[in-house]
């Protein structure tokens, strides 16, 4: 049976969709898949984040969510441990999130975050571990094994594996309306982000303007979220640079640098690392989280003209953290729409990772290199 599927969107929500879906109708010669996006790596949303797991930017963290984001997680680990490391940038690090600043807890939760059992190690920090922090003056904290995905690299593979496969098909085009779509494609899946706000006419959707610099300091090893007078920092180590941050400001469309955001980012981060107060310079980027105000939109839609909608979208900063759960979902509500044949058995012999993308052998690889 031969199925058109069209996958809106050419970010990190959008190209995992697409990797799942492949393993899930692997045994259908005949499916034809299209991305259509305005933007591809490295001009997506994500690849101006700091890649970093961790559900941020949601109103609620329900079973739901945590559901995806573990399922992430492992995806991300078991990626770690395998060749896929080095070349789709992903790092596996400590991370330590400090609450309250100056003996002030400024009113936030000093239990354990709900996805504290996601992860493969977690502690609150005890008294003599909150000592290292005492220029901050935290009032409670904790320590987590994470994962930091340096999207760039990421989306760059996962585009080289998607596009081997002869069934898939990249189309470089802002979609406007789904109706430019009918009777063109059996299925749509909308993972447009931001875009979601015209596109799907969802005035839910709101911008969350993030601004970060990627610096060079190869000195800092693991991962800070801390709050200051001044508001929430972070600083995030990445394969080939350190991210700090950040804004997280609402409604707000600016994509151009605010010098002043730039120096209060860096003023918040030499307060936890005061060696940061040697940087004066760095490269500096603006991005829109695409927050929802109900939190993810992950559903069906029958439109009234009969089109098949799967919307995806709403991820606000977890686009990184949900992502493969995400599309596991979305391939399963595919499924009862478009029905796929059983996978072989000998498949489920292959790493989960592997059965859903792998590496393109690519001999100019500089990922790895000797240095005398």
């Amino acid at each position: 049976m031969s199925f058109h599927i069209t996958i809106i969107g050419g970010g990190i929500i959008g190209l995992t969709t697409a990797c799942t879906l492949l393993k899930e109708y692997s045994s259908n010669s005949h499916l034809q898949l299209v991305i259509i996006s305005e933007t591809f790596s490295p001009e997506t949303t994500a690849d101006i984040s700091a890649g970093y797991w961790e559900p941020y930017g949601l109103e609620t963290i329900d079973e739901r969510t945590l559901r995806w984001a573990g399922y992430t997680y492992d995806i991300y680990v078991s990626e770690f441990f395998s060749t896929k490391a080095a070349r789709a940038g992903i790092m596996k690090m400590p991370a330590y999130t400090l609450y309250g600043f100056n003996g002030q807890s400024r009113g936030k939760n000093m239990l354990k975050p709900t996805f504290s059992t996601l992860v493969r190690h977690f502690r609150m920090l005890n008294e003599h571990e909150m000592g290292m922090f005492d220029h901050l003056n935290p009032t409670s904290g904790f320590v987590m094994s994470t994962i930091a995905v340096e999207v760039r690299y990421y989306l760059h593979e996962l585009r080289r594996f998607l596009s081997q496969d002869s069934r898939v098909k990249f189309i470089h085009k802002k979609i406007s309306s789904f109706h430019e779509l009918n009777n063109q494609t059996n299925l749509i899946v909308n993972c447009t982000g931001i875009g979601a706000r015209q596109l799907a006419n969802d005035l839910t959707v709101r911008p969350a303007r993030g601004q970060v610099i990627r610096i060079h300091a190869p000195w800092i090893k693991a991962a800070y979220n801390f709050d200051t007078d001044e508001g929430e920092g972070y600083i995030i180590p990445q394969a080939n640079c350190v991210v700090l941050g950040g804004t997280f400001q609402l409604n707000d469309w600016n994509t151009t640098i605010v010098k002043s955001d730039t120096k209060k980012i860096l003023r918040m981060c030499a307060k936890c690392l005061p060696a940061l107060e040697q940087v004066h310079h760095g490269k500096v980027q603006v991005g829109l989280r695409p927050y929802r105000d109900d939190g993810v939109r992950l559903e069906h839609e029958k439109t009234s003209n009969g089109m098949d909608i799967i919307h995806c979208y709403g991820h606000s900063g977890s686009g990184v953290t949900l992502a493969w759960g995400c599309a596991r979902d979305v391939v399963e509500i595919m499924k009862t729409i478009l029905p796929v044949a059983e996978l072989q058995q000998s498949e489920n012999e292959i790493p989960l990772h592997e059965q859903l993308w792998r590496l393109v052998e690519n001999k100019n690889s500089n990922h790895l290199r000797s240095k005398v």
